[in-house]
């Protein structure tokens, strides 16, 4: 398959890749700036009253909003995707594992949803087009 292949599936590919990539970097580019120190209190509130311990809240309150945004960047650029989505897959499940303490279903539901995108593109990302990683394939780099 060469880059410029557009049939269903790899515009479908495409398409899903830029969603759940901006989805990424629009919840990291909110939570940076003024708002990351804002942010990192409230995960060290919202999870008080949960087993985990304060030091692990403070450094996922510090993580998240970064990786996101740099998860979105490469998602969006197709850059390394595969491995991109495996590790924004794996922070999902940590944000799923932090719901279910508060036992918070209804957004583990919806948490859920998002690991079925996480899937599709995955199970996708050798039908990629228009990123970094499909013109890097061409150019045997």
């Amino acid at each position: 398959m060469n880059a410029i292949e557009t049939n269903g599936i790899t515009l479908a590919s495409l398409v899903l890749r830029i969603a759940i990539g901006a989805n990424l970097l629009g919840h990291g580019i909110v939570r940076m700036g003024n708002k990351y120190e804002v942010f990192r209190e409230w995960i060290k509130t919202l999870f008080s009253d949960t087993p985990l311990p304060s030091v692990l809240l403070s450094a996922m309150g510090y993580i998240i909003p970064p990786m996101e945004l740099l998860l979105g960047v490469l998602i969006i650029l197709g850059w390394n995707t595969k491995w991109s989505l495996v590790l924004a897959s794996l922070l999902m499940c940590s944000l799923i594992f932090g719901m279910c303490l508060l036992e918070k279903w209804e957004i583990v539901g919806i948490q859920m949803i998002y690991m079925v995108c996480y899937f599709f593109a995955l199970n996708s990302v050798d039908n990629q087009i228009l990123s970094v990683d499909s013109f890097l394939k061409m150019r045997n780099l």
